[in-house]
């Protein structure tokens, strides 16, 4: 049977969030659960820029959104489970603010599959074609298209940070958690930027160890599958 991303459970309202993007190690909501899992028929893909968060009107980021594909594929992620009014309403506000009004997203609903299969609405923050911000694909050919996103985010830079980090460490988190995931969109534009920064060891590495170091109930639910190389 669904849930709703926020109904009332004995008593208790409670709110489900899916994270893809940043929200997988930067939550700043309180969250009683996380569920390991998917979401169907979508895509991560780099076409929404950035004026605040990684980058500024001067020279703009890019940020991921989930776009719908053809086929069914799966995009993994995490189920954040907030529970209490109180909570909710801080995070809505939270989420409102960082997503919607400095990230140009919009939010809707979708159903996510845990690993056992079972299934619940969660909400989501997406892009839409009517924000400002949304710049969708530069070529029809994944290679030109990652090739000038990737140029796009070296030395772009916003107040939470540079733009190369923000893709590092997504790729570092969905290549170490979840092993399932076969993003191509995502592995080639970190691949384009490891070597736009002339292949930066030291600072790779300092971006990947932030995740390695993430919240342990994130640890303790997705067990480390592979190593930084």
């Amino acid at each position: 049977m669904s849930d709703k991303p926020c109904e009332y459970r004995k008593h208790e309202p409670v709110l489900s969030v899916f994270a893809y993007g940043s929200l997988l190690w930067v939550q700043n909501f309180i969250f009683s659960r996380v569920e390991s899992g998917y979401i169907q028929g979508f895509k991560r893909l780099f076409w929404q820029e950035s004026q605040t968060h990684r980058g500024t009107k001067e020279k703009p980021g890019r940020v991921a959104i989930i776009n719908k594909s053809n086929g069914n594929e799966k995009l993994w992620g995490l189920k954040f489970i907030i529970k209490g009014i109180t909570n909710i309403e801080e995070a809505k506000q939270k989420l409102y603010t960082r997503e919607t009004r400095l990230g140009g997203y919009t939010s809707c609903e979708t159903l996510f599959y845990d690993k056992a299969g079972a299934q619940s609405i969660v909400l989501v923050f997406t892009a839409t074609s009517e924000s400002n911000l949304f710049v969708g694909p530069a070529s029809d050919s994944l290679q030109k298209d990652v090739e000038h996103i990737s140029t796009q985010v070296v030395g772009a830079r916003g107040f939470a940070g540079s733009n190369e980090e923000y893709v590092v460490k997504l790729a570092h988190f969905i290549r170490l958690y979840f092993p399932e995931e076969k993003d191509e969109h995502l592995f080639l534009l970190d691949e384009k930027v490891k070597e736009k920064l002339n292949n930066n060891v030291i600072n790779v590495q300092s971006f990947c160890k932030e995740i390695d170091n993430i919240d342990s109930r994130i640890l303790a639910l997705c067990p480390k599958k592979r190593q930084f190389d």
